[in-house]
C-alpha cells in the first residue's frame, strides 16, 4: 500500500506524499553539494512516515474540537512547509549550478566545487536542518502524549451530520418553479421508456434545500394520489445496505425489522414492491460505490411502471453512478430568504407588521446568498432580539465569523462536505480561502496556482499536470464547492459560506486584508504563519497598506485583487518603489499575481524571487518585463493576458526551461516573439506565436513544442516565406491543441500571394481533435482541403472571416460537432449550396449560425438532399444575415428549434416566395431590409420581442402577420419613414393581450395608431409606452386601459386636448398613469386635463418644452417627483405646491423665464429641492422650508437674482446643502451648528458672504467646500475644523494675494496642519497665489489623507520637508510650475520624497 493512502483523509497525506518524493536521491544529491550530511535527512522520510500514520486520526480530532490536537496539527503543518522550502533551495541551486557548471567544463576549467554565490557550503542551510532536526524531535515526542492512533480511516467522530424526517417544514418559501417541475418528472410516464423504475436526482451545496424540497413534493396531495407506497430514509455518509433496506421495509409494512439478514429483509422488501407503483426518498447520499449502489436496487426492480427514486445529494459523481440527469439546485431567491428569515426570526412571512427590521433584516438575507439553512438559523439566532441594534450586531459580528458563532448549524454541515473530500481535493479547496467572498476565477487560472503551489505534485507522475487539474476542479465543481457564473460563464466563484468555511481550515495559514483595513497589528505571531496572502483593492494600494505583509517571511503566494468599483480606473495602482519594497522581503514567493494594475515598470528584484513558480502580470500597463526575468529558473507559468502596451519580450526568457505556460492573449502591440522559443520545450501553453522572418523567429520554431496544449493563436502569416517551414512546424502533431486561430494582417500590399496563402493554410492542418478554428484574413481564393467534410469530427466553433478572395465554401454541415458557424466578409461568394451541406443531415449540431458582410452572395440555395422529412439546421437556435445587400433568394423554411432571428441590411431578401415555419422564435430583429419580408413571417405564434427598424416601405402591419403575435411582449419600431399606421383595424389590438411594451422612434409619417378615425383602443396590457420623433401623429390613443409609464418626446402635434380627456371614473381614460415624460415640445400645453385624471401618477418629467408657460393645471397629489429642465418659457409655478400631500423631489433646471417674486409654499413631505439656473427667482423667504421636516437636500445653483439677507432656518433633517454663484445671498443659515444630520456643505462662489454664522459649522460634516467667498473676513483659524472630527473631505479654493492671503490661510505656519481635523482623507487647496511653501507636520497631523490636490500656486516650490503620510494614494498638483521640475520622475530632487505614492500627477499624470 503507498504511503498516505491509509490516511487519505488526512489534509497533510497529499502534502506528505510530495515530502516523499522530494526526498529523493537527486535531493539528498543537492544537499550533498551545498555541504549538508544527508544522513538527518533519510531520517526524516522515515519520522515522517510515523507521522503521516496518525494524521487521519488527529484531523478527526480536530474536527471534534480538541484544541491541543489542532496545535500540533499546526505545527506538523509549518514544520512541513519549512522542510519542503529547504529542500527546494537545495534543488534550486542545483538547478542554478547546472548551466555554470556545464559552461566551466567546456571552458577546461574543472569541475564546479562551491556553492552558485561563490561562497563556502551554506551554514544557513546546516543550521537550517538542525532545527527541523529538534522540532521533528519534539512532533514525535508529543504525538505520543496526544495518544493519536495510527491508520484510522473511520470519520464517525465527526458529528456534523443531521437526521432528516419526512414532515415537511412549517413554512416553505419560494422553489414554485422547481416544484412543478419535478413533480412533472415524478408524475408523467417517460415516453418512449420502458424502465420500470426512474431516478431523480436533486443536487446542490449543502444547506441549499434540497431536504426541504423533497420533503415538498414527497406530502405534495399529487405525490400522495400517484403512488401506492412512499417511504423516506436519511442516508447521510454512511451507506448501510441493510440498515437502508430496513428503514425502507418498516415504513411500507409498519412491522418492526429486528435481526441483520440482508437477504432476508431484501427478499421481504421486494415481495412487498411486486407490481406497486412506489416513491422512495434517499435523502443525503455520499456513496460513489457503484456495486453498494447495485445491491440496494435489487428489490426495487419489480415495482410497476412508473415508480421513482428521489435522491438528494451534494455530489454529482453520486448521479453519474445512478445514470440519471440531474435536477441542479440554485439558490434562493433574495425575496424568499427574507421571507424564510422574517418567519424564523418573527413568525411573519415578511417584514409589514415590523417595519423597523425590515432593512436591517434583507441585509442579513442578503448575506445569506440564498442559502435556506443560513438564513433559517440566522432566523433563529434574531428570535429574541426585539432591537434594531440588536439586528445590526447579528450582521457585523455573527456573520462576520461563521466558524465561531453561538449555536451555529451551517458550518458543520458544510464541514461534513470538506471531510468526504479525498486528501488531494482539500489542499486545493483550502487554497481557495485566499480570495474574497464573491470573487470569481477562470478554471485554468486556479489550476496553475494549485500546480505552482505544489498541489499537484506526487500524484499520478506520468499525468499531465494541466489536465490532472482540471479533473481536480472539475470534480469540486460536481461536489458543490465552486458553481458557475451566472454573468461570465467561463468563470467559477465558491458561496461565502463555503469561503468562511477555508478560511476557517485554514487559519492563520491565510491572511489577507485590503486598503480599507489598514490597522492590522504587525506584532501578531501569527502573521509569521503565513503561507498564502492576497491583498484586496479598489483603486490605489499605498505603503501603508501593505507594512503587515513586510512581516511575512515564509509567504509562498501573494495575490492583489482588483474588486469592486470605485472612483477611480477599473485598475488599481501602486508604486514601483512600493513593489519593490514589498517584493525583496519575501523571497520565499512561489505564486506572484499583479493584475489589473496600471504600474508602468515591475522592478528588478522581481529576478530574485528564486522559488517563483507563477508570475501573473494580465492587464497591467507594462511595455517590456526587466531583463532579470531570465533569472527565474523554477517558473512554470507567465500570464501576460492583456498588456496591450506590451511591445517586447526579455532575450532571456528562452533561458526559462522550466517554463510549462505561456500566456500572451491580448497583447496586439507584441510585434515579435523572443529569439529561439524553441528552447523552451516543456511548454505546454502558448497561446501566441508572432512569425518573423529572422531566423529563430520563424513558424518553424514551433517544431520542437511537441506538447502543446488548449489554444494558439499564429499571427503575421503573410511573413512566411517558405512552406516547409509550416510542415516542420508539425500543427497537425501538436494532439492537445483544442483552439487554433490563424491570423495574416488586414493588408499588407503587394506581399500578397494567394497561391502562396493558399499552400501555406494547406500546410497548416492542425490535430484532429481541434475544438474552436478561426481563418482571419487569408488571401487564397480556396479554402483548405482538409476543412471539406468530417474529418474534424469535434470541431464545436468555426469563423471565416475576411477571407475577400474565397469563391466556394466546403461541405462545412458534415461536421457533426459543429455548434457555432461565422461567415464574415467572404466577399467573393455568391452562392451557398449543395456543396455547402455536403450530404445527410447536415448541421445536425449547429445552434448558432452568422452570415455578415457578404456583398456577393445572392442565393441560399434550399437543402434537396437526404430522406424525406430530413431538414438541415435541425438544432439552429439563433441566426444572424447581417449586411447582405445582394441576397435576394429565401431562408431556409423550416427552422423548428430557431429561437433569434437578427437580419440586418439585406434590402433585396424578401422571402415572399415561401413560408417560413418558426414555432419557437422568440426574438426578431429586421433592420434596413424590405417590407416584403414579412409576408413570409405570420406563424409567429411563440415571438415575444419585435424590433423593427429602418423597414423599407413599411405603411401598416399586415393583419395575417399580427393575428398570430398572441405573445408578444415587446414591441419597438423606428426609423421607419412611410409607417403612417400600425393597424388597419381597431381590432387588431385584441389579439395582442400580452403586449406590455411598445416603442415607436422617428416614424415621421406616423399619424395615427389605427388606420382611419376609428376610436383607438391600446392592448389592454400595454404597461409602457415611448414615442419619439413622431411629428405627424396628431392624437394618442383614447382608450389606454393599463398604461403606467408614458414618454412623448418630439411629438409636436400632439396638443394638449388631444390626450385624451374621457371620464375620470372610466376605464377609458388613462387614470392608472404612474410616470408622465414629456421632452422637446414647442406647441403650447396646458395640464387642464390632468386634473382629477391622474390620481396615480407619481412622476412628472417636462424637458425641453418652449410651449410650457405655466405649470398651474397640476393639483395631482399623488405626485412624488417633479421635474422641470430646460423650459425657455415657463413663467409660474402653481401655487398649489403645498397641496401635494405627498411630493419627495422638486428639480427645475434652467428655466430663465421663471419669475417669482416670492417662491410658493412647499409641501411639508420634500425631501429634495433643486434650484438651477433659474435667473428670475427673486426669493425664497415665505416658502415654508423650515417646515418641511424631511427635506434631506437642498441646493441652489446660479440664480443671480435670488437676494437672501437673511437665511430662512433650516429643519434638522439636512444632510446636504448647496449654494452656488448667488451673488446676492449675503447670510447663510442661522445656527447651523445644530444641524446635526449635515454631512455636505458646499459654498461656490457666493461673493457678498462676508461671515460664518455663530456657534461654529454643523458639527458632523463629511465634506465641506469653498470657493470663491472673497470677501469672507474669517480667517482659517477662526473655522475651528479641527472640531470637525466626522470630516473627511475638505475643499478651499480663494483668490485673494498678498500678505491678506497669508493671515487668512497660513500654509507657511508651522502648527498649520493642526488646524485641520485629522479625520481628513481628501484635501484640496487652490488658488494661493503668494504661498511659497507648504510647512512640516502633515505627515504626523493627517495621517489618513489619501488625496492632496494643490492647483494655481505660482510661488509654490517647497514641500513639506518630512514628506508626506504613508496613507496618501493620490499627489495632484496643477499649475505650479515650479514645482514640476522639482518632481520629475527620478531626475527631479523631490522625486524620493514622493516616489511611494501611487500615482502622481504634477500638471499631468506621471503615472
Amino acid at each position: 500500500m503507498a504511503i498516505g493512502e491509509i490516511v487519505l483523509g488526512s489534509f497533510l497525506a497529499s502534502f506528505f506524499q510530495v515530502l516523499f518524493e522530494k526526498l529523493t536521491s537527486s535531493t539528498l544529491s543537492c544537499a550533498q553539494q551545498d555541504g549538508i550530511n544527508t544522513v538527518s535527512l533519510e531520517e526524516w522520510k522515515d519520522i515522517l512516515v510515523t507521522i503521516n500514520a496518525v494524521l487521519a486520526d488527529a484531523e478527526n480530532k480536530q474536527l471534534s474540537g480538541n484544541h491541543q490536537v489542532k496545535l500540533w496539527l499546526d505545527r506538523v503543518k509549518d514544520l512541513a512547509y519549512d522542510m519542503e522550502d529547504l529542500l527546494d533551495e537545495f534543488a534550486i541551486k542545483a538547478a542554478q549550478v547546472e548551466p555554470e557548471a556545464e559552461s566551466s567544463t567546456n571552458k577546461g576549467l574543472g569541475k564546479w566545487k562551491f556553492s552558485v554565490f561563490g561562497q563556502p557550503p551554506s551554514l544557513m542551510s546546516k543550521t537550517k536542518v538542525q532545527e527541523i532536526n529538534g522540532r521533528l524531535e519534539a512532533i514525535v515526542t508529543r504525538k505520543v502524549h496526544l495518544n493519536l492512533r495510527e491508520n484510522v480511516v473511520d470519520k464517525s467522530n465527526y458529528t456534523g451530520k443531521r437526521i432528516t424526517t419526512s414532515l415537511s417544514e412549517p413554512q416553505f418559501f419560494g422553489r414554485e418553479k422547481e416544484v412543478e417541475q419535478i413533480l412533472k418528472l415524478l408524475i408523467n410516464e417517460v415516453k418512449n421508456s420502458n424502465a420500470m423504475l426512474s431516478i431523480v436526482p436533486i443536487v446542490g451545496m449543502g444547506g441549499i434545500g434540497k431536504t426541504a424540497l423533497a420533503q415538498q413534493l414527497y406530502n405534495d396531495a399529487r405525490v400522495k394520489r400517484c403512488f401506492e407506497m412512499r417511504a423516506w430514509v436519511c442516508v447521510s455518509d454512511v451507506f448501510d445496505v441493510l440498515d437502508i433496506t430496513k428503514t425502507i421495509l418498516r415504513s411500507i409494512t409498519g412491522l418492526p425489522c429486528e435481526g441483520k439478514d440482508l437477504n432476508e429483509f431484501q427478499v421481504k422488501l421486494r415481495d412487498n414492491l411486486f407490481e406497486k407503483k412506489f416513491l422512495v426518498v434517499l435523502d443525503d447520499i455520499w456513496n460513489e460505490k457503484y456495486e453498494k449502489w447495485t445491491d440496494l436496487l435489487k428489490p426495487f426492480v419489480v415495482g410497476a411502471r412508473g415508480s421513482k427514486i428521489i435522491v438528494t445529494t451534494r455530489n454529482l459523481a453520486v448521479v453519474k453512478m445512478t445514470r440519471a440527469q440531474p435536477y441542479l439546485l440554485k439558490e434562493l431567491s433574495l425575496d424568499d430568504c427574507t421571507s424564510l428569515l422574517a418567519f424564523h426570526a418573527l413568525e411573519a412571512t415578511n417584514f409589514k407588521s415590523h417595519p423597523e427590521f425590515e432593512t436591517i433584516g434583507k441585509k442579513i438575507a442578503k448575506r445569506c446568498k440564498g442559502l435556506p439553512l443560513a438564513a433559517k438559523m440566522f432566523g433563529g439566532a434574531l428570535r429574541n432580539k426585539m432591537n434594531p441594534s440588536e439586528w445590526e450586531d447579528t450582521l457585523n459580528n455573527i456573520i462576520g465569523d461563521l466558524p465561531t458563532a453561538k449555536n451555529d448549524e451551517v458550518l458543520p454541515i458544510l464541514t461534513l462536505s470538506y471531510v468526504h473530500l479525498p486528501s488531494y481535493l482539500k489542499r486545493c479547496f483550502s487554497y481557495c480561502a485566499l480570495f474574497p467572498k464573491d470573487y470569481e476565477i477562470e478554471r485554468d487560472e486556479l489550476v496553475l496556482l494549485w500546480i505552482a503551489e505544489g498541489f499537484l505534485d506526487g500524484q499520478k507522475k506520468n499525468k499531465n499536470k494541466l489536465k490532472l487539474g482540471r479533473s481536480y476542479f472539475n470534480e469540486l465543481v460536481s461536489r458543490s464547492f465552486l458553481q458557475q457564473s451566472s454573468v461570465d460563464t467561463s468563470k467559477f466563484s465558491m458561496h461565502d459560506l463555503l469561503n468562511d468555511l477555508a478560511k476557517s481550515i485554514e487559519g492563520a495559514i491565510c491572511f489577507s486584508s485590503g486598503e480599507s483595513q489598514v490597522v492590522v497589528n504587525e506584532d501578531d505571531a501569527s502573521l509569521g504563519r503565513a503561507r498564502y496572502a492576497s491583498f484586496v483593492s479598489s483603486w490605489l494600494v499605498t505603503s501603508k497598506c501593505l507594512r503587515a505583509y513586510h512581516g511575512l517571511k515564509v509567504l509562498r503566494s501573494l495575490i492583489l485583487v482588483r474588486v469592486g468599483s470605485s472612483p477611480g480606473p477599473n485598475k488599481f495602482s501602486i508604486s514601483n518603489k512600493v513593489l519593490h519594497d514589498l517584493l525583496t522581503n519575501l523571497k520565499y514567493l512561489r505564486v506572484f499575481s499583479l493584475c489589473h494594475c496600471s504600474i508602468a515598470e515591475i522592478p528588478n528584484c522581481v529576478g530574485e524571487l528564486k522559488y517563483l513558480r507563477y508570475l501573473n502580470l494580465s492587464y497591467i500597463d507594462i511595455e517590456r518585463l526587466p531583463e532579470s526575468i531570465g533569472n527565474l529558473c523554477k517558473l512554470q507559468a507567465l500570464i501576460l493576458r492583456g498588456c496591450h502596451q506590451l511591445s517586447k519580450m526579455p532575450h532571456g526568457i528562452t533561458k526559462l526551461v522550466s517554463l510549462q505556460f505561456l500566456d500572451m492573449r491580448d497583447t496586439e502591440s507584441l510585434k515579435e516573439m523572443p529569439l529561439s522559443i524553441n528552447n523552451l520545450k516543456n511548454l505546454t501553453i502558448l497561446s501566441k506565436f508572432v512569425v518573423g522572418t529572422e531566423k529563430g523567429l520563424q513558424l518553424k520554431e514551433l517544431k520542437t513544442l511537441s506538447h502543446l496544449q488548449g489554444e494558439l493563436c499564429i499571427s503575421k502569416l503573410q511573413k512566411v516565406e517558405d512552406v516547409r517551414d509550416v510542415v516542420d512546424a508539425n500543427l497537425l502533431g501538436k494532439q492537445g491543441l483544442r483552439k487554433l486561430f490563424l491570423h495574416w494582417d488586414e493588408d499588407f500590399g503587394i506581399l500578397r500571394n494567394d497561391k502562396h496563402e493558399s499552400q501555406v493554410l494547406e500546410s497548416l492542418r492542425p490535430p484532429i481533435d481541434i475544438e474552436n478554428l478561426t481563418i482571419l484574413n487569408y488571401g487564397g481564393a480556396t479554402l483548405p482541403s482538409w476543412l471539406d467534410g468530417s474529418s474534424y469530427s469535434r470541431i464545436v466553433s468555426l469563423s471565416l472571416w475576411d477571407c475577400p478572395y474565397v469563391t466556394s465554401l466546403p461541405s462545412l454541415g458534415q461536421l457533426p460537432s459543429l455548434r457555432e458557424l461565422s461567415l464574415k466578409g467572404l466577399n467573393a461568394v455568391r452562392i451557398i449550396g449543395s456543396n455547402f451541406y455536403g450530404g445527410d443531415r447536415p448541421f445536425a449540431s449547429l445552434i448558432t449560425l452568422q452570415f455578415e458582410e457578404m456583398l456577393a452572395w445572392k442565393d441560399w440555395s434550399p437543402y434537396a438532399g437526404g430522406p424525406k422529412g430530413e431538414v438541415p439546421f435541425s438544432c439552429l437556435e439563433h441566426l444572424v444575415v447581417r449586411s447582405c445587400p445582394t441576397l435576394v433568394k429565401t431562408l431556409p423554411c423550416q427552422l423548428d428549434r430557431l429561437i433569434k432571428l437578427e437580419i440586418h441590411s439585406c434590402q433585396q431578401l424578401n422571402n415572399s416566395t415561401s413560408e417560413l415555419c418558426l414555432p419557437s422564435l422568440n426574438k426578431l430583429y429586421l433592420e434596413d431590409c424590405s417590407k416584403e419580408i414579412l409576408k413570409s413571417l405570420f406563424k409567429l405564434t411563440s415571438l415575444t420581442v419585435l424590433k423593427i427598424n429602418k423597414l423599407i416601405e413599411l405603411v401598416s402591419f399586415d393583419h395575417r402577420f399580427m393575428s398570430c403575435l398572441g405573445k408578444l411582449r415587446k414591441l419597438h419600431i423606428g426609423l421607419c419613414d412611410k409607417l403612417t399606421c400600425l393597424w388597419q383595424d381597431g381590432n387588431e389590438t385584441q389579439n395582442l393581450t400580452c403586449l406590455q411594451e411598445l416603442t415607436i422612434k422617428s416614424c415621421a409619417r406616423f399619424t395615427s395608431f389605427v388606420e382611419g378615425d376609428e376610436e383607438i383602443e391600446l392592448p389592454c396590457n400595454l404597461e409602457r409606452m415611448e414615442l419619439a420623433d413622431c411629428t405627424s401623429l396628431e392624437k394618442l390613443p383614447s382608450k389606454m386601459h393599463a398604461l403606467r409609464h408614458l414618454v412623448i418626446e418630439n411629438c409636436p402635434k400632439i396638443m394638449a386636448p388631444n390626450i385624451p380627456q374621457g371620464d375620470p371614473s372610466s376605464n377609458n381614460s388613462i387614470s392608472q398613469l404612474e410616470s408622465l415624460m414629456i421632452h422637446h415640445y414647442d406647441s403650447p400645453i396646458s395640464f387642464s386635463f390632468a386634473k382629477g385624471r391622474l390620481a396615480p401618477l407619481k412622476a412628472l418629467h417636462i424637458d425641453n418644452c418652449e410651449g410650457v408657460e405655466s405649470l398651474e393645471g397640476i393639483a395631482i397629489e399623488s405626485l412624488e417627483t417633479m421635474t422641470i429642465h430646460n423650459c425657455q418659457n415657463l413663467g409660474s409655478l402653481p401655487q398649489c405646491l403645498h397641496t401635494l400631500s405627498h411630493l419627495t423631489q422638486l428639480d427645475i433646471y434652467n428655466c430663465p423665464a421663471l419669475e417669482i417674486d416670492d417662491f410658493p409654499p412647499l409641501p411639508v413631505t420634500l425631501s429634495s429641492l433643486l434650484l438651477k439656473h433659474c435667473s428670475k427667482i427673486k426669493s425664497i423667504a415665505n416658502c415654508n422650508i423650515a417646515n418641511c421636516n424631511n427635506l434631506t437636500e437642498l441646493e441652489i445653483w446660479e440664480c443671480s437674482v435670488l437676494e437672501i439677507e437673511d437665511f430662512p432656518p433650516l429643519p434638522m433633517t439636512m444632510q446636504s446643502l448647496t449654494l452656488g454663484l448667488c451673488p446676492k445671498i449675503k447670510s447663510l443659515p442661522n445656527q447651523w451648528h445644530r444641524l446635526t444630520s449635515l454631512q455636505e456643505l458646499i459654498i461656490h462662489h457666493c461673493e457678498n458672504i462676508t461671515c460664518f454664522p455663530k456657534g461654529g459649522l454643523p458639527p458632523y460634516l463629511r465634506r465641506l467646500s469653498i470657493w470663491g467667498l472673497v470677501n469672507l473676513k474669517q480667517p482659517m483659524r477662526e473655522w475651528d475644523l479641527h472640531l470637525l472630527t466626522s470630516l473627511k473631505r475638505l475643499e478651499i479654493k480663494f483668490n485673494m494675494g498678498g500678505e491678506g492671503e497669508k493671515e487668512w490661510f497660513p500654509l507657511e505656519d508651522e502648527d498649520t496642519w493642526s488646524l485641520f481635523p485629522s479625520s481628513l482623507t481628501c484635501l484640496v487647496i487652490y488658488c494661493l497665489r503668494s504661498t511659497e511653501r507648504l510647512s512640516s507636520g502633515l505627515c504626523n497631523h493627517l495621517s489618513s489623507l489619501q488625496f492632496l490636490a494643490i492647483g494655481d500656486c505660482p510661488k509654490l516650490r517647497y514641500l513639506p520637508e518630512d514628506g508626506f503620510p504613508p496613507s496618501l494614494q493620490l499627489l495632484h498638483i496643477r499649475r505650479c510650475e515650479i514645482l514640476k521640475e522639482r518632481c520629475a520622475k527620478l531626475t527631479g530632487d523631490y522625486w524620493p520624497l514622493i516616489e511611494e505614492i501611487p500615482v502622481i500627477w504634477i500638471g499631468e499624470p506621471i503615472r
